[in-house]
């Protein structure tokens, strides 16, 4: 009876935090879709049009259709700039702004080199410094209250989880040139928000590591607060 009564306190505990993550989610959402907007109706900026002046100087140009190279820069600024409060109430950078770029036949296939490159890249970055967190909190644990196979479980489903939700990047900018040689290099710039993949985190963790993941949520904290 008692194992019973257990096993619902814990299901309910799950649906709960579910139900609040997913509240959350929601939340986010609609803050993204708000600074989208505001995104879409910003004038170019004094050093977005400096610096599409060098580039369009050196050849670069956008795809028929795009935005101007000021207009891309000026969102790839200003996501950069964007700030939130994180959950110790601090104010921190609400977007990680990566770039990329590479050389291919066909501009398509340069871009989705140069954007999986990005990808690529801010992923190794992100799983080193939450595998880093891990171990120093395991460091400063004056008691043995996580388990080697807790701490397996974490690093193997946060770069799990790192790797699905990075796809959900946001294309800022998307610039080339033709080469010499008639080949396609081209240039992006992505832009993740952080406090997406800290509640996605926190989601799959609570689910597979039950009331362990409770006692790791400040790991994840740290890593993107401190960005």
């Amino acid at each position: 009876m008692k194992k019973i009564l257990s096993l619902m306190v814990m299901a309910m505990v799950a649906a709960t935090l579910f139900a609040q993550t997913a509240a959350e989610l929601a939340k986010q959402q609609q803050e993204l879709n708000a600074i989208n907007m505001k995104m879409l109706n910003a004038k170019p900026s004094k050093s977005a049009k400096k610096q599409a002046k060098q580039l369009k100087a050196d050849g670069w140009t956008v795809p028929a259709g795009s935005a101007s190279i000021e207009q891309q820069l000026t969102k790839s600024q200003l996501y950069g700039e964007e700030l939130t409060v994180d959950e110790n109430g601090s104010t921190v950078k609400r977007f990680m702004v990566q770039s990329g770029m590479q050389t291919a036949g066909t501009y398509n296939a340069a871009y989705a080199a140069a954007r999986t490159a990005a990808q690529t890249e801010l992923a190794a970055m992100l799983k080193t410094e939450l595998v880093s967190a891990m171990q120093q909190k395991l460091d400063n644990e004056q008691t043995a209250t996580i388990t080697a196979i807790t701490v397996d479980k974490f690093n193997q489903r946060s770069r799990a989880i790192v790797d699905q939700t990075l796809t959900r990047s946001i294309p800022v900018l998307a610039i080339y040139r033709r080469l010499p040689n008639k080949m396609f290099e081209v240039q992006v710039a992505i832009a993740f928000d952080r406090k997406e993949l800290v509640a996605r985190i926190k989601r799959n963790l609570q689910k597979e590591l039950e009331n362990d993941g409770d006692k790791l949520y400040d790991v994840v904290d740290e890593v993107f607060s401190s960005k």
